[in-house]
């Protein structure tokens, strides 16, 4: 068990986290919010590459010590952004960061080979990373993180640059590999998390809006969402008095998804609610 109690972080003035709390067991947990929610504050404060103003954290009740070796060491991370050695070779840099990560030689190259083979770029081992596609470098920044068996995996916008296809893959991978881990997912990409989470974390401007299972959050929305079939001619009318979340078209009427706390047209149809309808209740037009 991962406990976070009352981390604080500001920038100046600017407030990245206040308070933040949350208990993670076993399982995947989705950490939304719009850019600049204090997603990844949270996750650089956890791999120890920025401080925190106060706050602590246990793990299977034991305190972490800031600057803890020996904590990292149970971490893998993906960050957002990472510039890796453009000369490296793939297999090359997997096995410089099973180096630094201290992972035992005799057990590395098994799981790299594994890994390597998941991802599909098994063929392109020898490669170097200054040749990979957008796509190619975030599976092989996947791959990383996963090196170790660490019990706990930060991954930061995991599908960033990924085909549907890919994202499909990954998607099954993290669920694959949740049992016996603590995987978190930062992302506002609700599909990411959707079907695999057992936890999701809201966060906004530094604070947690909500925190529980996926089907309590779709509770958010519960009785305010409403489908609606009407005409085109209709959209600027509706969009002044509520909030259109999906329009779709057959051909002769126009289908709209209305985010409303009270039904909006007679005819309008009352729906069951999803996260992607909390989190647009949540958020609103935050970008």
């Amino acid at each position: 068990m991962l406990e976070i109690n009352n981390f604080n972080k500001s920038y100046g003035k600017i407030i990245a986290l206040r308070d933040f709390s949350c208990k993670l067991g076993e399982g995947v947990y989705g950490l939304l919010g719009p850019n600049g929610s204090g997603k990844s504050t949270l996750m650089n404060i956890l791999t120890d590459n920025i401080g925190r103003d106060s706050g602590t954290i246990l793990l299977d009740g034991q305190l972490i010590e800031k600057s803890d070796k020996q904590f990292r060491t149970l971490i893998g991370y993906m960050p957002q952004y990472c510039e890796m050695i453009p000369e490296f070779s793939c297999i090359d840099f997997l096995n410089y960061m099973a180096v630094l990560k201290g992972v035992d030689n005799k057990t590395i190259s098994p799981q790299i080979d594994y890994l390597l083979k998941k991802f599909e770029l098994n063929d392109v081992k020898y490669r170097k990373i200054s040749s990979f596609s957008g796509g190619m470098k975030q599976r092989l920044m996947l791959i990383q993180a996963f090196l170790g068996e660490p019990k706990i995996v930060l991954l930061d916008e995991p599908t960033a640059g990924l085909d549907p296809k890919q994202r499909v893959f990954v998607k099954n991978f993290i669920s694959e590999q949740s049992l016996g881990k603590t995987i978190v997912i930062a992302t506002h990409i609700i599909s990411d998390i959707e079907h695999i989470a057992h936890g999701v974390i809201c966060l906004k401007k530094g604070e947690t809006v909500f925190c529980g299972a996926p089907s309590g959050m779709a509770e958010i929305a519960q009785g305010m969402v409403w489908s609606y079939c009407g005409n085109s001619d209709e959209l600027n009318a509706l969009k002044e008095i509520f909030r259109i979340i999906a329009i779709s078209g057959d051909g002769e009427k126009t289908h709209f998804r209305i985010l409303a706390p009270s039904k909006p047209p007679e005819s309008a149809i009352e729906q069951k609610p999803t996260i992607e309808d909390a989190y647009m209740l949540l958020y609103g037009d935050a970008q």
